[in-house]
């Protein structure tokens, strides 16, 4: 019987003044893990500044101190915000990339 590691989807923010693109923070990703030398984090989401990103639950405190770590998204300097850790990709998404609901009845 094989066991199915158990994931974990770190949402992120990348804040710094210009947008910074998918294929810039797969390429940050790659190096910052590569220099590591630990499990590389699979980028699940991007949408306009916040990400989502997989990694084992074992290696969640390594993933969120690698995108802490990361201080330049080509070639400019930024600063990346972790919004928070779920187990599943939806709550996750819901929890911390989608805007506030509006509040009924506040009109």
């Amino acid at each position: 019987m094989t066991v199915r590691p158990r994931s974990r989807y770190v949402a992120f923010a990348v804040r710094g003044g210009e947008p910074v693109g998918r294929a810039d923070v797969l390429e940050i990703l790659r190096t910052a893990a590569a220099s590591a030398g630990g499990e590389r984090p699979w980028l699940v989401l991007w949408e306009g500044d916040r990400g989502l990103v997989r990694c084992a639950h074992t290696a969640k405190e390594a993933t969120i101190a690698l995108l802490r770590g990361i201080s330049k998204v080509g070639g400019r300097a930024v600063v990346v915000e972790t919004l928070g850790t779920s187990g599943t990709v939806r709550r996750a998404r819901r929890k911390y990339l989608e805007p506030p609901p509006e509040e009924k009845g506040s009109e």
